[in-house]
């Protein structure tokens, strides 16, 4: 028999003890963003990469065009840096919070 696991919640009036399901112990633990990297929003297509590795760009450049539900998305650079990685390529379907382009 395998043992319950019991979390304890606290609130402002006490606290309970709850069991933990399956679904909650093996949930993907919580990760602060990167803003170094950007990622994927949703599955699509790499239309067109306007930038290099090893080009420099500001806060706000484009970086790529992104096709995702028949729409093209401008990529725009969350930080300023130069670009370390470009892990795509045109016409690349890529899938949800993959990894596309790492700015250092």
């Amino acid at each position: 028999m395998t043992e319950k696991k019991y979390d304890t919640v606290s609130t402002a009036s006490g606290d309970y003890r709850t069991t933990l399901n399956r679904k909650y112990l093996a949930r993907k633990p919580w990760q602060p963003v990167d803003l170094n990297q950007v990622r994927s929003f949703m599955p699509g297509t790499v239309e067109r990469i306007e930038v290099k590795e090893g080009q420099k760009v500001k806060e706000g450049d484009k970086l790529m065009v992104f096709r995702a539900m028949k729409m093209n998305n401008n990529i725009l650079s969350p930080v300023s840096g130069k670009v370390k990685l470009i892990n795509v390529s045109p016409g690349d379907n890529i899938p949800k919070d993959h990894l596309m382009i790492e700015i250092g």
